[in-house]
């Protein structure tokens, strides 16, 4: 039997839609817990017609896209084309300590909020066989937490014409390539301040953005496979289950921003919020990897609410929260990964 460990899945970015890339020493190959990318299909069934009988009578391919969803824990090198991937653009790289090798990179939405790149992305399950999916996108990415874990998550990438290549083997894409099986981001040296630079309780919670790519206008005469991978629109969304230790939160989240005890038709709104992650291991000295995502202070671009809460006997009384992000002359989302990923090497997101 072959074990699903052989198997592999890189990414590599396109210089733009069309352009799959070919060069083995390109690519990035990423550990995960279990998903796939995969050929998709499109069948339709004939029609049915008066003296056809009642059988169903053909089915016809009339297109083909490529994608699907891996759960990953994250590790800082390949985590930053992920982050490029969901938010569209990385900014700047500049060195931790400028003494060290390591690079704070920031990701946040490009000039152009509706742009993104495109990924050429390999799967070889169990090492049997290659298949390479071009003009991929990043769909969605999810960054999960909760006390005494890893950081973990799932990326999600939607996609276009595929290409089977018969008889490569795993070890033939990463003998020239890079697996990225670096340090992992754990809770215990991590860090979450809600709202003003007050620590909160989490037990759990997640970040997650999403690209809204509809392919309903995207089929076209002429052609198997979608024109683009247009992004319609975006979304950004923090969710914390948080310890109930006083009613100052709930208070504001539930009746009135500024805290006082009279329902008012007011949402909370605020943006200096805190979500800080960091590995036990240090990427250069006094400088662990590190990740950290904010959002725009000056507008309080974050509504807040609270879902009702629910008592479970036996158990503490615990809340869940949720941010929404919303648009704002500023960077909406920013997020700054730390970690040994040159500016200037071909990894560089």
């Amino acid at each position: 039997m072959t074990a699903a460990e052989r198997s592999v899945i890189g990414f590599a970015q396109q210089t733009g839609p069309g352009t799959p890339i070919t060069g083995n020493a390109d690519f990035m190959y990423v550990l995960f817990r279990n998903g796939g990318i995969a050929v998709n299909n499109v069948t339709i069934p004939l029609d049915p017609e008066v003296g056809g009988g009642a059988m169903l009578r053909d089915m016809v391919k009339v297109g083909v896209t490529s994608g699907g969803a891996l759960d990953i824990i994250p590790r800082p090198a390949s985590l930053g084309w992920f982050l490029k991937g969901a938010l569209g653009a990385w900014t700047d790289s500049t060195g931790a300590s400028g003494t060290g090798p390591a690079f704070i990179h920031t990701f946040a939405l490009p000039t152009d909020q509706f742009d993104a790149p495109y990924f050429t992305v390999r799967s070889a399950p169990g090492g049997i066989w290659g298949e390479q999916f071009q003009d991929c996108r990043v769909a969605g990415l999810a960054l999960t937490f909760a006390g005494a874990r890893f950081l973990e998550g799932a990326v999600t990438f939607v996609g276009g014409l595929p290409l089977m290549m018969s008889g490569i083997v795993a070890t033939e894409w990463l003998a020239s390539g890079v697996l990225d099986g670096g340090p992992q981001f754990l809770s215990p040296v991590s860090d979450i301040e809600l709202p003003s630079g007050e620590d909160v309780s989490v037990l759990s919670g997640s970040i997650a953005f999403g690209l809204a790519i509809p392919l309903q206008e995207q089929w076209i005469v002429g052609s198997y496979v979608p024109e683009e991978f247009a992004i319609n629109q975006r979304s950004a969304m923090v969710t914390l289950n948080l310890k109930v230790t006083d009613d100052d939160l709930y208070n504001q989240i539930v009746y009135d921003p500024a805290g006082t005890e009279n329902w008012l038709p007011d949402i909370y709104r605020e943006g200096d919020v805190k979500l800080h992650f960091e590995s036990p291991t240090l990427a250069e000295a006094g400088v662990p990897y590190a990740l950290d995502v904010s959002f725009d202070t000056n507008e309080n671009n974050v509504i807040w609410s609270a879902a009702p809460i629910a008592l479970r006997a036996g158990r503490q009384v615990v809340m869940q929260v949720t941010g929404v992000v919303v648009q704002c002359t500023g960077d909406p989302v920013t997020v700054k990964l730390t970690n040994l990923v040159n500016a200037t090497g071909y990894e560089d997101p």
